[in-house]
């Protein structure tokens, strides 16, 4: 392999120390704009952090003087279990298999969904299938559409 290219003699041959200096001094530049950088967010990243501590310190402070303060609070009042007749009642207003394909696994989901949402215990009244009309007539007319057109 030849080391002496043209092209590459003609580039070193062309080379000027002025050329040499200005890259050199473009790069000392940056090099020297990237640490002060540096240096600046490392100071406001410390200024934060004393910051954020302080204002912990401040908080914890507060919440010590408001327990303090505030009375013991009382323990929740328990739900009264509910009795036989009114789980029987409950059930049989809600899983009616004879009727409908609600399993009591599909019950048993939708109150934990209802739970989840609305952050609490809450009742369940009725569950009943949907009626599906409406979505097979949306589903006919989205099909016709489709149709081509006859003259």
């Amino acid at each position: 392999m030849n080391l002496y290219h043209p092209i590459l003699a003609n580039i070193i041959g062309n080379l000027k120390a002025e050329d040499i200096f200005y890259q050199v001094t473009g790069m000392l530049v940056v090099f020297c704009c990237l640490g002060l950088l540096s240096l600046i967010l490392t100071f406001s990243g410390a200024v934060a952090v004393r910051l954020e501590a302080a204002r912990k310190a401040k908080a914890a402070a507060a919440q010590a003087a408001l327990a303090a303060a505030a009375p013991p609070a009382a323990a929740p009042a328990a739900a009264p279990e509910p009795t036989p007749a009114q789980v029987a009642a409950l059930a049989a207003g809600i899983y009616d298999a004879a009727a409908s394909s609600i399993t009591p696994e599909l019950v048993a989901a939708i109150a934990a969904a209802v739970k989840v949402t609305v952050g609490q215990e809450s009742r369940i009244l009725d569950i009943r299938p949907v009626d599906s009309s409406y979505a097979q007539g949306g589903r006919a007319s989205i099909m016709n559409s489709h149709l081509p057109l006859r003259g």
